[in-house]
């Protein structure tokens, strides 16, 4: 019961996400069957809204669902960044791990990825408690490339802009997560090679680009 009610749950945060709140839009992106009676129980508990075929969170629901699909996409984001899984993998075991991951290994995943904005797909990673102080360890696997020095190589994780325009750019000259790169210089500027290519950019861009070090990945 409590995955059918979690993956419910799931399902319509992420149709929420898409402007869609009809029953048909919720059971298209469910994993599990929407009953009746799974309906109702959600809505005995005061989580959802329902008004015909439109079903809506209510603030208490979606504290319960941001949960869930935060240990979902922190979840993905581990094995794409650490073990270097594929889509369909990430996607299959985070699926398991979503309903088994305790408060404390959730707060440390985030923590030793950086607290990441998004999943592997782009999609935003609702923040926990662990981001509002910007915790971090000594073993953080996902550092800034600002923290990184000339010789050292990493592979990006993801790339949190400022805006959506300088995404682009960096896309352009492909510079996206998988891309292994080498800092050439830190000072005055960031100068990174990679595929080919020499790229300078300035403190406030690199900021925005997180690397696994090759030495934390053993060199994957």
């Amino acid at each position: 019961m409590k995955r059918a009610f979690e993956e419910l749950l799931e399902a319509m945060w992420k149709s929420d996400e898409k402007g869609e709140s009809s029953l048909d839009a919720i059971r298209r992106r469910c994993h599990v069957e929407v009953t009746e009676d799974e309906l109702e129980f959600v809505h005995k508990r005061g989580l959802i809204v329902r008004e015909r075929d439109r079903v809506t969170l209510t603030y208490e629901g979606r504290k319960e669902a941001s949960s869930v699909v935060r240990r979902h996409r922190l979840a993905e984001s581990l094995f794409a960044t650490v073990l270097d899984l594929s889509a369909e993998k990430q996607e299959e075991v985070a699926c398991e791990v979503e309903h088994s991951l305790l408060p404390e290994l959730e707060e440390g995943i985030c923590t030793l990825l950086g607290h990441p904005a998004t999943c592997p797909h782009g999609n935003p990673i609702p923040p926990g408690r662990c981001c509002g102080s910007r915790r971090t360890i000594a073993s953080t696997v996902v550092v800034n490339l600002c923290n990184m020095n000339a010789g050292e190589r990493g592979r990006v994780s993801y790339i949190r802009p400022k805006n959506h325009a300088r995404l682009h750019r960096l896309n352009a000259f492909g510079l996206m997560p998988g891309t292994v790169v080498e800092v050439h210089q830190s000072f005055p500027a960031f100068c990174i090679r990679f595929e080919g290519t020499e790229l300078a950019l300035d403190r406030d861009v690199a900021e925005d680009i997180y690397l696994v070090r090759m030495d934390e990945a053993n060199g994957a």
